[in-house]
């Protein structure tokens, strides 16, 4: 995996296009994505742009997406979705964006699930050991180079140990000034976002 990798939040239109392609003239090879950036297609359409044109060849990036919370019980479906959109035949890695599951929104979509009174619908029915076994299965038949997770706390990372055939490798970490981790000292931060 590539040290340095370019998110792809917030961009939209032109500003897509320009972003893959310049970046991968200077030297960009991990582009970080998200079902939840609502950009998918998009970035897909300058992927595929750049492999048919011979600028890149796939085997030369590394290509990140993140599975949304309302499809933890539809693993394999959202990561065949985020395959379709960005028009890849597998993903280098494949994380789960946060460790809760909601209630389900429909496969692709991330609009918030809230219940009645305003409050995220947590899912208790899928467990995050549920989740992880079929991010495993996504490894085992190859639509996944690998598997991570992120925004696990040292609980959730202890839980996932006594369950998980293939350990993530890394825990990315979401930590700046408006979102500080004070459980975690930075000698322990494995990766910033």
């Amino acid at each position: 995996m590539p040290i340095i990798g370019l998110g792809v939040r917030r961009m939209r239109g032109q500003g897509i296009k320009d972003l893959i392609i310049n970046s991968i003239k200077i030297g960009y090879r991990h582009f970080d994505c998200a079902a939840d950036y609502k950009n998918d297609t998009e970035v897909g359409e300058e992927f595929k742009e750049a492999f048919d044109t011979g600028f890149v060849k796939r085997e030369d990036l590394f290509i990140t997406i993140k599975l949304w919370n309302s499809d933890h019980g539809h693993v394999v479906e959202a990561c065949k979705d985020s395959l379709k959109k960005l028009q890849l035949d597998y993903l280098d890695l494949y994380l789960v964006h946060f460790p809760v599951a909601t209630r389900h929104t429909g496969v692709g979509t991330t609009d918030s699930s809230l219940g009645e009174d305003g409050v995220l619908d947590i899912d208790t029915t899928i467990s995050l050991e549920t989740t992880w076994h079929a991010m495993e299965g996504l490894v085992s038949s190859g639509l996944v180079r690998s598997i991570w997770i992120r925004n696990y706390d040292i609980f959730m990372n202890r839980d996932y140990l006594a369950y998980s055939k293939i350990n993530p490798v890394v825990n990315q970490i979401e930590t700046h000034s408006t979102a500080k981790q004070k459980s975690i000292t930075p000698n322990k931060i494995l990766t910033c976002n």
